[in-house]
């Protein structure tokens, strides 16, 4: 960095601390040369581990949230900070800032009695200022090697001024040279102890060249303008969805009011609490999102800093500061890629109602209503899916696993359709106890409702409503979710059409398939249309949702059959796969991305696929515990499986893409 005089703007950038937004203390510089306040940066180490393992030996940078340890690991965590390097440039930078906002006089002049000589030169050795007879007849007699600052021309957008050449902090030489292959800049000590074998050795300059030739500075640039771009779209949306929740707030209290006065005095205590739970759940989910919002907003500012800094660095040929700067542009963008791809993994809206009991008539828990928190799933602002893994490339993790067998039940389950709604429950048809089941993804049974016929494959009509095939009588049933309950909306009975297994929904209409291959399309009056009819039982539909087409899971077990098809509103078909690594197709799914998902009873596995078939690979094998796959549903980057073996046969399982 050049010693005298930064532009103000830059100056403000550098000077800053992230986590307190004021002039720098003490400040201390992290490996991704992030810098920060000591006792900012010692707060947060102690924060950010409290109530983790003691044997933590490492802790995210606040800005782009690369892991960094300290030197002595075992020494107490509210020491860790102070054992980071201080940042002498910055603290030399304060120092002449803070000197540039008063008149700077002579001190040898004063000495003799001339108190208003106004000093033109400041000795950062000594820390004393000299006029221009005074530097010659007094400083230079004695003081050749100083680094003295000419403080009449500290603006460097006019000026150059002697520069304070950055040093290695080992040797304390010069730093000249870069070695590509450990990434770092050295000094010639540098370079014969630790880089002598070293293929890629070159000056400092020559690299610099290198990378402003090949365009990986400007590229790096570019980078940095997006992901800024990307964390400002982020910030602004979790605005507004705190600004709706406000609102929420507002309203859910004005409703509590209301219906405290109709009740008066009785239900005092009542409101208390209810009003208290609600304040509690929204300060809990504001708390979090500005949490989020706060960590966005610190990697949007520190991004937009470094490619400010580049540009200016790389203006004025400042070899040193634009490397240094490449370096921390270059893991400030890894860092903003995967904090979206964390984020669009749990990116939901939140919404705190108050929901009043009808017809009441106790003053018991509920006589004030409850507060209920509805938590949708969102896609990420701003089209920012170019910034994070595309769910055909993740790898897959198992999240959960539970029991879907209730008190009720006379027999163990056989879960032929399952369905993963958007505010995290999850519908199961139960063909053996013929019942569909309500729960939420953590296990939590929350309702169920018996359904007359056999029941098989499930498919979600809208948020809150959903429809299972049924066989014996052949149909459709139509099933509400409303206040954590099931209700039956309607039934459409199929006389023409026997054994109705898959089901899926599309523009107002079902699709169902048949036991012996059967395609039709359903009008809510019950009026059908064969679409197509393949050669063997279709046990499993669903939607394409990018091109509007049906899958179909067609239950081939000899190689070379179809196993996956695409069949669309007109009755063209297309063969998507064929038996050879699925065998046996069961439940099928897909996700927002075009991605298609199969499970392989026979071949023990669940399968992802692109939407023509092309590119094909086994997400879960028989190894992950896939014996006989039956259902499958996707939200998001989460998928949950059920089976047909006897040793799961009651289990769900939940895996996440990461």
């Amino acid at each position: 960095m050049a010693e005298g005089g930064p532009s103000p703007e830059l100056d403000v950038h550098l000077l800053e601390c992230p986590i307190c937004l004021e002039r720098l203390r003490q400040p201390k510089s992290l490996p991704c040369l992030h810098c920060f306040c000591q006792e900012c940066l010692g707060t947060y180490i102690t924060k950010e581990l409290s109530g983790k393992t003691v044997s933590a030996t490492s802790f995210p940078c606040p800005v782009c949230r690369r892991m960094a340890q300290p030197a002595n690991q075992t020494e107490a965590k509210d020491k860790w900070a102070e054992q980071f390097p201080t940042n002498v440039v910055i603290q030399d930078l304060i120092q002449l800032r803070e000197r540039s906002s008063e008149p700077l006089y002579c001190k040898p002049c004063q000495t003799k009695g001339d108190l208003t000589n106004l000093a033109k030169f400041w000795c950062k050795s000594m820390n004393v200022n000299f006029c221009e007879i005074c530097k010659v007849q007094h400083h230079d007699v004695l003081h050749n090697d100083c680094d003295i600052l000419d403080i009449t021309r500290y603006d460097s957008r006019k000026t150059k001024q002697k520069q304070s050449v950055p040093k290695c902090d080992q040797h304390d030489e010069i730093l000249i040279w870069y070695c590509e292959d450990h990434k770092r800049l050295g000094c010639n000590i540098c370079m014969i102890k630790d880089h002598r074998r070293c293929d890629e050795v070159t000056t400092a300059m020559e690299y610099l060249q290198k990378i402003k030739a090949g365009s990986q500075l400007e590229e790096m640039e570019m980078a940095l303008k997006k992901g800024a771009q990307a964390m400002t779209s982020l910030v602004k949306d979790f605005d507004e969805q705190i600004q709706t929740m406000v609102q929420n707030q507002e309203i859910a209290l004005q409703s509590i009011k209301d219906l405290r006065q109709s009740v008066e005095e009785q239900l005092n205590k009542v409101q208390r609490d209810v009003t208290d739970k609600l304040i509690a759940l929204f300060k809990e989910e504001k708390g979090n999102m500005e949490a989020s919002s706060r960590q966005c907003e610190r990697l949007m500012n520190s991004m937009v800093n470094t490619m400010k800094s580049s540009v200016t660095a790389t203006e004025e040929n400042n070899t040193i500061e634009a490397i240094v700067l490449y370096q921390r542009g270059q893991a400030e963008v890894e860092s903003c890629k995967a904090l979206v791809t964390e984020m669009s993994t749990s990116f939901m809206s939140v919404s705190i109602r108050h929901h009043i009991v009808p017809r009441l008539v106790t003053l018991g828990d509920e006589a004030m209503g409850k507060v209920v928190i509805e938590r949708q799933r969102r896609c990420l602002p701003g089209d920012l899916d170019y910034l994070s893994v595309p769910l055909s490339e993740r790898r897959v993790k198992e999240i959960g696993k539970f029991n879907v067998k209730t008190p009720s039940d006379k027999s163990n389950c056989l879960i032929r359709g399952v369905v993963y709604l958007p505010n995290e429950q999850i519908v199961v048809s139960d063909s053996n106890n013929r019942k569909l089941k309500l729960f939420t993804d953590k296990g939590q049974y929350l309702d169920e409702l018996t359904i007359r016929g056999d029941l098989w494959d499930l498919c979600l009509v809208n948020n809150n409503t959903v429809a299972v095939a049924v066989d014996s009588p052949s149909g459709v049933r139509v099933v509400k979710i409303k206040d954590l309950k099931l209700s039956l909306s309607s039934e459409i009975n199929m006389t023409n059409v026997k054994h109705c297994y898959g089901i899926t929904h599309t523009d107002g209409r079902f699709v169902v398939s048949t036991y012996v291959g059967e395609v039709y399309s359903v009008t809510q009056d019950g009026a059908t249309e064969l679409l197509h009819k393949y050669n063997i039982i279709c046990y499993s539909l669903t939607q394409d949702p990018v091109k509007g087409d049906t899958i179909v899971s067609v239950g081939n077990n000899n190689k070379g059959k179809v196993a996956v098809s695409r069949l669309s509103a007109d009755k063209r078909h297309m063969d998507v796969m064929k038996v050879d690594v699925v065998s046996g197709a069961r439940g099928i799914d897909v996700d927002r991305e075009g991605n298609i998902y199969v499970c392989g009873k026979e071949s023990h596995n669940v399968v992802q696929m692109s939407e023509d078939g092309t590119h094909v690979r086994e997400l879960l094998t028989s190894s992950d515990g896939m014996k006989y796959p039956r259902a499958i549903a996707v939200r998001g980057d989460t998928f949950v499986v059920t089976f047909d073996s006897t040793d799961q046969i009651n289990y769900i399982r939940i895996f996440q893409l990461y």
